[in-house]
């Protein structure tokens, strides 16, 4: 893994601020680092060196006695089955790099490499022969790439920290962006917080004429075209996820795993342990003081089980305080997650061990439902889809609640998570009774979730300047999920693909990268492995399993390496203490907005914001806009401006 930037147009060769913009994501290469430059182009990469570490890996590499030129960010992982064929059909090797093995795929196939890739990628070729410059970026989008293209110049760059380095134009807010932000914490691809600059999708290519500057932009893979699956799918996953393991372990370089106490890490571990033939080490955080939130006595009496090293780091409030600005700075995007926070530390912690190379479970909740709220959503839409008039009876929600509340004792003896669950299921049944059934070509999504709406209100009435508001579209925050069907009547698959494509692409993966690499630590996610994504979602088109629990499927192909006590544990995954972390940071940083960017760009109103710094202690909507409108403050600073603030 490593990072890329580029300059396609007027003023490329020998830009002068290509060795700055490549110095700012040093932390994605410490290993090595080139430029290749010439009248049309500049390319440039920092290596973090995981396969190959001789010389030989280095980049930028050319093939075809030169014609072809690439920056490669990612790993192939069947680089040596690919390689195998290519020299079969005559193609020779210098180096042992899964770069040169994409080179030579695409200079035997063309675009169709793409279709021949197993990995996570986001790479630029530059064909010097016929002067067209091809990017690519993976199908699930793990890896990163933003760019910004004019009549005359195209910029890439794996970070937006880079880009604006490059960047000849003045950066500015886009306002439906920053709007979609305050609603789902980050902005849903492919827009970014900055108008005109975007990311290359998940799953598509670009390629752009150098004379014209023409670009077309084309879906090379997407999950619904994956092949009908008949009878049980519970074999094929299981196959499917012991080969992504095996792959996903190789390496140069030693490999460690994140492990917390839920199902998708402890599956990794159990099933990456045996196949690895060095020592696989296992990571994991805790919060002092909270037994609650803490995983690590779960997390370690299964690495003690499989015979993994085990290697924990504690996290305070005091020390996300404290390095909060910095954290903005690494996640690069603004995403106000703030578990980022102990995915930072964990990446950190295994470079401090010497580990390059990190296998986490992110991936499994999107793909085999493991939120709580995405049954209601297929079911709902479905109805939606159908027409039903009545398809959310406003008199059934008194009556769920009733049910609910007589039975809240019970339920509570049961989980210690029971009471908030409860309490969240009451707030999204009101929510639920106000949705519109006139929105038929909309899924019933986040607006199951009592935040969101609450969101909704408070950006209507008391957030933007009049300027601002007047800027954004009235249905600007349900915009990301309008249904595309696709050709296909499966709601499953449209459900699915909008999880995938706001909160997994944008979020998850977009958070994932960005702290580990600045950690210089490379995360691979063996569950999202396209070849598992199509056996699920080939299930999907013959049979429903949003209804039969969450994660079926994915338990009962793990049977027979975890146990049924951890197959059963509730999902928690690294999270942290939300509410004690944002008021903390609040207390600490609410000088920042009092006399900040927001407020001086026309953004927030000062009125409205002075309310809410007025009740955030004890109104959590208020707090938690106050949390994200405090990153985006940063944010601007830190990244946009390249500031570093007297905090």
């Amino acid at each position: 893994m490593c990072g890329i930037v580029g300059i396609l147009g007027s003023g490329a060769q020998d830009h002068p601020k290509l060795p700055e913009a490549l110095s700012i994501i040093c932390h994605r290469g410490p290993d090595d680092s080139g430029i290749h430059s010439d009248s049309h182009v500049a390319l440039g990469h920092v290596r973090l060196s995981i396969l190959d570490l001789s010389p030989l890996g280095h980049q930028p590499m050319t093939y075809a006695e030169g014609r072809y030129v690439t920056v490669f960010n990612g790993e192939v992982y069947n680089f040596i089955e690919l390689r195998a064929e290519l020299e079969n059909l005559g193609h020779r090797f210098r180096s042992r790099s899964d770069t040169e093995v994409l080179l030579a795929s695409y200079s035997q196939w063309g675009v169709d490499c793409l279709q021949k890739l197993r990995g996570m990628f986001a790479f630029a070729i530059w064909d010097t022969r016929d002067k067209r410059l091809f990017l690519a970026r993976d199908r699930c989008g793990e890896k990163p790439l933003v760019y910004r293209l004019t009549k005359d110049r195209l910029i890439f760059a794996s970070e937006l920290k880079a880009l604006v380095q490059l960047d000849s134009v003045e950066p500015e807010f886009d306002p439906e962006a920053v709007d979609l932000y305050f609603h789902y914490q980050f902005v849903p691809e492919p827009r970014t917080p900055l108008k005109g600059v975007f990311k290359l999708p998940a799953g598509h290519y670009m390629v752009v004429d150098s004379e014209s500057m023409q670009a077309q932009t084309k879906c090379y893979w997407r999950f619904e075209d994956a092949p009908a699956i008949h009878g049980d799918p519970v074999p094929a996953i299981r196959e499917e996820l012991d080969r992504s393991i095996e792959l996903t372990l190789r390496s140069d370089v030693p490999v460690g795993v994140a492990l917390s106490g839920g199902i998708d890490s402890s599956a990794i571990a159990a099933l990456a342990a045996p196949k690895h033939q060095d020592v696989l080490r296992a990571f994991s955080i805790g919060y002092p003081g909270r037994p609650a939130q803490d995983e690590r006595g779960m997390a370690e009496e299964l690495a003690k089980k499989l015979g993994l090293p085990f290697h924990d780091v504690e996290l305070d409030t005091q020390e996300l305080v404290d390095f909060f600005p910095t954290l903005v700075r690494v996640m690069d995007d603004p995403i106000a997650d703030i578990a980022a926070f102990g995915h930072y530390m964990v990446t950190r912690a295994a470079a401090d061990q010497g580990v390059k190379v990190m296998l986490t479970g992110i991936g499994g909740d999107e793909l085999f439902w493991g939120y709580y709220w995405l049954p209601a959503s297929v079911q709902q839409t479905m109805q939606r889809k159908q027409g039903a008039q009545q398809w959310s009876p406003p008199f059934m929600v008194p009556f769920a609640k009733k049910f609910l509340s007589s039975r809240a004792g019970r339920f509570a003896a049961s989980s210690p998570r029971m009471p908030k669950m409860i309490s969240s299921a009451m707030r999204s049944l009101e929510a639920i009774a106000t949705l519109d059934p006139a929105r038929a070509d909309y899924a019933v999504f986040y607006d199951l979730i009592q935040d969101f709406n609450d969101m909704i209100k408070l950006s209507q009435r008391e957030l933007y300047t009049p300027e601002f508001k007047a800027a954004i579209p009235p249905d600007n925050a349900i915009s990301p999920y309008r249904l595309d069907m696709k050709g296909t009547d499966n709601i499953q698959h449209a459900i699915c693909r909008l999880l995938f494509d706001t909160w997994l692409v944008s979020n998850c993966l977009n958070l994932g990268d960005k702290v580990s690499m600045a950690s210089s630590v490379e995360t691979r996610l063996p569950l999202l492995d396209y070849r598992l994504v199509e056996i699920a979602m080939g299930a999907r088109k013959t049979q429903e399993d949003h209804n039969i629990g969450p994660k079926a499927w994915f338990k009962e192909a793990l049977k027979d390496v975890l146990s049924d006590e951890v197959l059963n544990r509730p999902k928690k995954g690294f999270t942290p203490p939300v509410e004690d972390w944002i008021h903390s940071l609040i207390g600490r940083y609410q000088e920042l907005l009092l006399d900040g960017w927001l407020l001086r760009l026309g953004v927030l109103d000062d009125n409205h914001l002075k309310r809410h710094l007025s009740v955030y202690a004890t109104s959590w909507p208020s707090a938690f806009l106050l949390y994200k409108a405090l990153l985006l403050e940063l944010w601007w600073r830190q990244v946009v401006l390249a500031e570093h603030p007297e905090v």
